[in-house]
């Protein structure tokens, strides 16, 4: 049975359950033609993960409501040799996680070619005591190139394929990060652990957030001096949010870990988060446990090398 048609009886399916239906499903595409190794890929992590990882052939533009925010989120079409180029480190990289917290968080992941955002405010915030409106200046910007967009409350993981591909390193990365945001808002019901700033100083406040640094206006976070060793950050875009913290935290946890186990005796801080980190996660997963991290670090090159 081809792969397209397996999906499109999967999509029928849920339509008549009327269960995992969301913007992107309601958008009908067709599927990309993929070689058949490729196919096959994409096929063995569906059936481990239960999930549904759609290539979509032609382009679309969805709109979904986050609170006082409207995020439109647009993909391009991927070509077949991009595809065949992205999916093995894509389906290496999303084979490290437990089947459980694949199922626990996601539905569908989206693999496309050019991926933008865009966002704007959404006039139905406030009204009729709808959305409660807590950003007074409110972030609006259009069609900005993006590597992930999570859809966590829907289950859904976009990412593109052509985003940084010269780049390996940044790839892998970008695919845990996004994914974590994703578990985020699974398990504590929104962005980010409302305890993680109290791990920092007491005196260090973060930034405006990572949407706002990235595609704001105001350049102020970017030439902000950049903290000193041991201060608790992996990175200067961990310090423009809890949320972006913790995704930087773990994305490197799977990647880099030596790299981040070589800075854990220097950086108390540090080792607070990534042990926090570790704990909520085996509290939301009990997959993701001790056994688990280890197995991810003999996979993964030693420090320097």
């Amino acid at each position: 049975m081809t792969r397209i048609l397996t999906n499109a009886i999967r999509a029928l399916t849920r339509l008549l359950n009327r269960e995992g239906r969301d913007a992107f499903e309601s958008q009908r595409l067709a599927e990309l033609s993929l070689p058949d190794d490729t196919a096959a890929a994409l096929d063995h992590l569906e059936a481990r993960y239960s999930i549904d990882i759609a290539l979509p052939g032609d382009p679309f533009c969805i709109w979904l409501e986050h609170g006082q925010y409207l995020t439109g989120v647009e993909g391009q079409p991927a070509s077949a040799e991009e595809a065949s180029w992205y999916v093995p480190l894509f389906a290496e990289e999303f084979g490290h996680y437990p089947p459980l917290l694949v199922r626990k968080t996601l539905a569908r992941v989206v693999l496309c070619g050019e991926l933008f955002r865009s966002q704007k405010p959404n006039p139905r915030a406030g009204k009729c005591g709808r959305f409660r409106v807590v950003d007074s200046n409110p972030l609006h910007f259009a069609h900005r190139l993006q590597g992930g967009i999570p859809d966590g409350g829907n289950g859904v993981l976009y990412l593109s394929m052509t985003c940084e591909t010269d780049d390996k390193d940044h790839v892998r990365k970008t695919i845990h990060h996004e994914f974590y945001h994703c578990v985020q808002q699974r398990q504590f019901g929104g962005y980010g652990d409302r305890g993680w700033a109290g791990l920092n100083r007491p005196e260090f406040v973060y930034g405006p957030g990572g949407l706002r640094v990235n595609e704001g206006t105001d350049p102020t976070f970017w030439v902000m001096p950049a903290e000193d060793w041991g201060n608790g950050f992996l990175n200067q875009y961990s310090m423009s949010a809890p949320e972006e913290d913790q995704a930087e935290i773990f994305a490197h946890l799977l990647t880099e870990p030596a790299r981040v186990g070589f800075r854990l005796p220097a950086d108390d801080i540090l080792c607070g988060k990534v042990e926090r980190l570790k704990a909520t996660l085996e509290e939301f997963c009990p997959d993701v446990n001790a056994e688990f991290w280890q197995e991810v670090e003999e996979l993964r090159p030693p420090y320097g090398v």
